[in-house]
C-alpha cells in the first residue's frame, strides 16, 4: 500500500471540506495537505445560501446577493430590508475554484481522488486509508478533519425534503429584488411545507417547496408546486431544471472529537435543525479551525459551544413533529412582529440576550409557554 504523510487530512470535498483548505490559505499556514474527495457529490452539481454582513471570506465570490427577502403565510405577507445582512448564493462551481487555487498556491497541497473507508486516531495522529482508482493508500496525518465519517453508521432522520424547478418565463413574473425565504401558502398535508422561491432575474427562478419530513417519508411536491406557480403567475413559464434532494437534520449530538480526528461540517452539527442552514456556521467554524491550526493548537477547541442552539432547535423540532398547526403558527409568529436584524441574528446565533427575550415575547401565549417547557426539557435530557 502506498503511503502518504501530510500534516492536515481533510476528509470530503463539499461545503466543509473546500471551505476549509480556503480558509487555511488565508492563514499563511505552509504545512502539508490532502484534500480526500470521493467525487460522489460533485460541487459543480451544488450551490449553498446563506445570510451575512459581507466581511467574510467567501462572501465576495457569492453569485447573488439580495439585499429583501419576502415570507409570507395565510392571510398575510411581508417585504422586509435585510440590511446590514444579505442573502447570498455561492456556486458550488465557485467555492471548488477558490480551493483548487488554494490548493495549487501550496507545492505541499493536493486533492486526492477517492473514497475514505476508515480512520483510526494513533501516538503520531490518525492513519486513513483511501481507496483510489490506482489502489489503496494510507494517509498518516498529524491532524485529520473529517466531514466523511468512514464506516459510520447513517439513520434515517428526519429532514428537510425538497423539489424545486428552475423556470423562465416569457413576461417579467418574479420579484428579482428579493428571495422568498418561507411562504407558508402551500398545502401542508405532509407535515410543515413552504415555498421557496430565488430569483435569477424577472424571468428567471428557482421555485422550491420544502417539507419537514419524518424518516421513511416521500413528499408529493408536484402537485403543490404547479398550484404555486400557477398562483404567482408564473403557469406559461418553461422548466428549464430541476433538483430534489432531502437534507438530514441532525437527530443526535454532534460527533466529538477522537484525538487527532476533528469533526467539520453536518458532522459537527453546524447544519441547524430548525432550518437546514448551514452554510454560515461552517465558514466561522473553519475559520477557528485554520487560526488554531495555523497556531500550532489542538483545532478540537475550535468547536463552538452550542448548547442551548441545540436545545432550542430540539425543542422546535418536537413542536414541528407534534403539533404542526401550532409549529406553524410560532414561525409566523416570528417572521411577522420581529425586525429583519433580530430575525437573522437569531437564526444565525448571533442574538444578544435581549434580543432573543423579545423574540420570544412576540410568539403567541401558548408557544411561549410550550416551547419554553420544551425548552427547558430538551436542556435537561442534553446536558
Amino acid at each position: 500500500m502506498d503511503v502518504a504523510r501530510v500534516d492536515i487530512a481533510v476528509l470530503g470535498g463539499g461545503a466543509a471540506g473546500l471551505s476549509l483548505v480556503c480558509h487555511l490559505a488565508r492563514t499563511g499556514w505552509h504545512g502539508s495537505l490532502v484534500l480526500v474527495d470521493d467525487g460522489a457529490h460533485p460541487a459543480a452539481g451544488r450551490a449553498w445560501a446563506w445570510w451575512s454582513r459581507g466581511d467574510a471570506l467567501l462572501d465576495p465570490r457569492a453569485a447573488t446577493a439580495l439585499s429583501c427577502a419576502t415570507v409570507a403565510g395565510p392571510g398575510w405577507r411581508r417585504r422586509m430590508d435585510l440590511s446590514p445582512y444579505a442573502y447570498r448564493v455561492l456556486p458550488g462551481a465557485a467555492l471548488d475554484a477558490a480551493a483548487e487555487a488554494a490548493l495549487a498556491s501550496r507545492a505541499a497541497w493536493r486533492r486526492l481522488w477517492g473514497r475514505a473507508t476508515t480512520v483510526v486516531p494513533d501516538d503520531a495522529g490518525a492513519s486513513v486509508t483511501v481507496e483510489t482508482d490506482a489502489g489503496p493508500v494510507e494517509v498518516r496525518a498529524r491532524w485529520v478533519l473529517d466531514s466523511v465519517g468512514p464506516g459510520e453508521d447513517r439513520p434515517d432522520t428526519s429532514s428537510l425534503d425538497f423539489l424545486g424547478l428552475r423556470l423562465r418565463a416569457r413576461e417579467p413574473v418574479f420579484d428579482h429584488g428579493a428571495v422568498t425565504l418561507m411562504d407558508f401558502r402551500t398545502g401542508q398535508d405532509d407535515g410543515v411545507a413552504f415555498m421557496y422561491v430565488l430569483p435569477v432575474s424577472a424571468r428567471e427562478a428557482l421555485v422550491e417547496r420544502t417539507v419537514f419530513s419524518a424518516p421513511g417519508a416521500s413528499p408529493d411536491h408536484a402537485p403543490h408546486l404547479a398550484q404555486y406557480i400557477g398562483e404567482i403567475g408564473a403557469a406559461a413559464a418553461v422548466e428549464t431544471g430541476r433538483e430534489h434532494g432531502r437534507i438530514p437534520l441532525l437527530a443526535r449530538a454532534p460527533t466529538r472529537a477522537e484525538g487527532a480526528v476533528v469533526p467539520i461540517g453536518a458532522r459537527a452539527g453546524l447544519v441547524r435543525e430548525s432550518t437546514g442552514y448551514g452554510f454560515a456556521r461552517i465558514q466561522r467554524h473553519s475559520a477557528a479551525l485554520a487560526r488554531a491550526l495555523a497556531g500550532g493548537e489542538d483545532p478540537a477547541g475550535a468547536a463552538p459551544a452550542r448548547r442551548w442552539a441545540r436545545a432550542l432547535d430540539a425543542s422546535l423540532m418536537r413542536l414541528i413533529r407534534d403539533d404542526p398547526d401550532g409549529a406553524r403558527e410560532v414561525l409566523g409568529a416570528l417572521l411577522r412582529r420581529n425586525p429583519p436584524e433580530r430575525i437573522l441574528a437569531f437564526l444565525d446565533e448571533d442574538a444578544s440576550p435581549l434580543a432573543q427575550a423579545r423574540l420570544f415575547a412576540s410568539l403567541p401565549e401558548f408557544a411561549r409557554a410550550t416551547l419554553v417547557t420544551r425548552l427547558r426539557g430538551a436542556g435537561a435530557r442534553r446536558r
